[in-house]
């Protein structure tokens, strides 16, 4: 389903810095998400995934998946990468067409805002101001027939089940359901923080919950293959720089520690370490640079996870102080 392009060294500061931005981190997620589409599509005579969502006989309807993780667990970075890599699965955008629609949910959306989102990404600009959520919502259906579209990914979707005035959680779960009755099918992905699992469970009858498969994002736990895989990414993207780790130093190890394991927000860490190097052109990392990148965002213990001292002494201090409780 996915092609990676081989990596061009870069050479000038500018290359490096863009190289870096780009760069995704892998942490063997990619082929749980490609595993969970793999049961939202039929596949070909060579065991390939097609585009055509798997749609049920009796119901006619298609199924969806819940991407569920904190702030910072990378749930969009995971997203995207995996539409960007995909040989299968297109984004429709102004500038091209496509049979994928990626919407991410303003926290102010109301259901009907979220209708106007599709129709503007499918190219149609025109709905009535006056137009009920109802009638949007038909317009949508009738819209993603056309537009050839097969999957629709919505990130930060708890937001349209946020309380408040115009906001209708139930009606918020319906237009979700309306998605997988589309004509010809349409399979869909809803991305957001834990509690968007309750929102959608909170339906009386239950049946829009069972029409979702779910997959809970993870914090990488000290010693495991995800671990592994943060050094080895934190390692190549160095060396692919021209920065020199220091042996014995555990950056890695300590940039975990200081995130609590938290994908997304441990690759922020280190990249923004890694960038730092490059920026003020040194060849190989310190603590000291490490230690004022993380206190830039964080605070509230005089040492940190980078002081200068052995690694296991420090997590073992660290830990004796209540770090991460």
């Amino acid at each position: 389903m996915t092609s990676s392009p081989p990596d061009k060294t870069p050479i000038t500061l500018t290359e490096k810095t863009a190289w870096l931005k780009d760069r995704y981190w892998r942490f063997g997620m990619e082929e749980v998400l490609e595993d969970h589409l793999h049961d939202l599509f039929e596949i070909d005579d060579e065991g390939e995934m097609t585009v055509q969502p798997r749609i049920d006989p009796l119901t006619g309807e298609s199924k969806g998946l819940m991407v569920l993780g904190r702030s910072g667990d990378g749930k969009t970075a995971l997203l995207k990468r995996t539409l960007r890599a995909s040989s299968t699965f297109t984004e429709r955008t102004d500038d091209q067409e496509g049979n994928t629609l990626y919407i991410t949910v303003p926290p102010e959306a109301t259901i009907k805002k979220i209708a106007e989102l599709i129709l503007a990404k499918t190219g149609y600009h025109k709905l009535d101001p006056r137009a009920r959520s109802a009638d949007a919502w038909e317009m949508v259906m009738h819209r993603l027939g056309l537009a050839g579209i097969r999957m629709i990914v919505i990130d930060e979707c708890h937001h349209i089940f946020r309380k408040g005035s115009g906001r209708d959680v139930m009606g918020a779960i319906q237009s979700l359901k309306h998605i997988m009755q589309s004509a010809g099918g349409v399979a869909l992905i809803i991305a957001g923080v834990p509690s968007l699992r309750g929102e959608i469970l909170s339906e009386p009858s239950g049946e829009t919950f069972r029409r979702f498969q779910e997959f809970h994002l993870s914090d990488i736990r000290p010693g495991t293959r995800e671990a592994k895989l943060f050094e080895t990414n934190f390692g190549k993207s160095a060396a692919m720089l021209g920065i020199e780790v220091p042996d014995e130093a555990f950056l890695p190890e300590r940039i975990l520690f200081a995130k609590h394991g938290q994908v997304g927000r441990s690759i922020e860490l280190g990249k923004a370490i890694l960038h730092d190097a490059v920026a003020r052109k040194r060849g190989v990392l310190s603590f000291e640079r490490a230690e004022a990148i993380y206190r830039k965002s964080s605070s509230g213990f005089d040492m940190t996870p980078f002081h200068a001292a052995e690694w296991g002494a420090v997590q073992q201090e660290l830990e004796a102080l209540g770090w991460g409780q």
